[in-house]
């Protein structure tokens, strides 16, 4: 072979190769980047499923509402309450109907029938009843009266509410001991009441129930209730026949 064809081969060889060493091929068109998030290393942001626990036990839950409630929620939303609650029996929490409680982690209304197994039976409340027989005619006496016995809280932290069948509640204290009409539905701090009636009974074979239950102010927790029958004797005489 002719030595000038084999020189200008190898020095074109050599172009290309140098040439080859210094150009870079660029980034394809539209290539998609990698998002960091996706990243080997980088975990992916996740949201828990476990819900949120509104409470431990029933003193985290309180009615939602002031008066009448008919759910509960946690304690830490209550609101400030400026309305004046009725002594009536309205909602599913009212007179012992029922309480608020904890259950799996979630503030419910807890009926009647579980709420002593659900506090343990911790607290309760009995009537105090005397005289043990009444009637109008008596001058001793305005009525019957009506003393909450409290166990295991304090009625200064409670709120009682009375509901007779039958007749009237009373008020009669100190220092005056001017005689109160109070009606058949009634609700206080557990200062001591007086039932009485007027009127002759539409029937005597149908006994007086007076019940009272008592509420936690903070909380609305039932804390118990307590029912009296009277029996007639007569139209104008009652006697105390059963505490409950």
């Amino acid at each position: 072979m002719d030595l000038t064809l084999i020189t200008l081969l190898v020095i074109s060889i050599a172009a290309v190769s140098i040439a080859g060493c210094t150009m870079h091929s660029p980034d394809p068109a539209g290539s998609p980047s990698i998002p960091t998030s996706l990243l080997p290393g980088t975990p992916a942001a996740t949201t828990s499923a476990e819900q949120i626990a509104e409470c431990n036990d029933a003193s985290d839950c309180i009615p939602a509402e002031c008066c009448s409630s008919s759910r509960c929620i946690p304690k830490v939303a209550q609101r400030v309450c400026s309305m004046m609650c009725t002594a009536s029996c309205e909602g599913p929490l009212d007179c012992g109907a029922g309480t608020c409680g904890c259950v799996n982690r979630t503030c419910s209304l807890v009926p009647a029938s579980s709420v002593s197994s659900a506090h343990g039976g911790l607290t309760g409340i009995t009537i105090k009843a005397s005289p043990q027989r009444y009637s109008p005619i008596m001058s001793s006496t305005p009525g019957i009266g009506l003393e909450p016995v409290a166990t295991g809280f304090s009625a200064d932290n409670a709120l009682f509410a009375w509901k007779a069948t039958y007749g009237q509640f009373l008020s009669w204290n100190s220092p005056d001991f001017k005689v109160n009409q109070l009606g058949d539905s009634v609700s206080n701090h557990g200062e001591k009441l007086y039932w009485s009636f007027i009127d002759k009974p539409p029937s005597t074979i149908t006994p007086v129930m007076i019940t009272v239950t008592a509420k936690d102010i903070a909380s609305g927790r039932i804390l118990g209730s307590s029912t009296v029958t009277l029996g007639w004797e007569g139209n104008y005489s009652v006697t105390v026949n059963q505490i409950e």
